[in-house]
Order: structure tokens, then sequence, then C-alpha cells
């Protein structure tokens, strides 16, 4: 894991935020407290300053987003690993078993 050490300072330069935001986000617990930040954390500091500056989404909105993001990101991995399930469960089985169903409207 790349890690970057750096203060908060040189952070709020590095993504473009202030220091205050980036302090909320260390007491929000989206960011790791400096100096040591993964690559990952940066690349998420990014996307919050693209939300402040480019969407002009207000602060208190940010942390609702990345909830979002981060169920919705859990969720593609866990559609991914019942594909995967499916998947080798197929492979054994060789059987299809078709149903008729009617659609009603």
């Amino acid at each position: 894991m790349l890690v970057r050490r750096m203060s908060l300072e040189e952070l709020a330069l590095a993504v473009g935020l202030p220091v205050p935001v980036l302090q909320r986000l260390v007491d929000l617990g989206y960011i790791h407290p400096i100096p040591q930040l993964p690559a990952a954390e940066f690349d998420e500091l990014r996307r919050i300053r693209r939300l402040i500056n480019d969407l002009e989404v207000p602060s208190d909105a940010i942390d609702l987003i990345l909830h979002m993001r981060r169920r919705m990101l859990a969720m593609q991995r866990e559609i991914a690993r019942l594909r995967a399930e499916l998947a080798y469960r197929r492979a054994f089985d060789r059987v299809t078993t078709w149903v008729d169903a009617d659609w009603y409207e």
C-alpha cells in the first residue's frame, strides 16, 4: 500500500481542500490521521474536492454521498461474488431447468 507522508497543510495544498475541511474529515473518520494517508484516501479527498468545487455540493451532503458510494461499491462486490458462485455451480450442474411462466400485465 502506497503511503504519503505529509502534514495537514501539505495535504490541503495537494488536494485543493481547506485545512478545516480536512480536519472535519479526519474527525468523521473518512481519512486516517495525518501524516500517514493511504493512496486510496488521497483519491477520496480528490473526489470530495470535485464534489465541493465542481458540483458545488454542500458539505453536509458529502457525508451522505460518500456513505452511499461505499454501500454501492460493496453491493457491486457482492454481485460479482454471487455471479462467480452461480457460474461455479452451473459449471458442475450442467443441467438447466426451465420453468414455464405466464406473465400478466
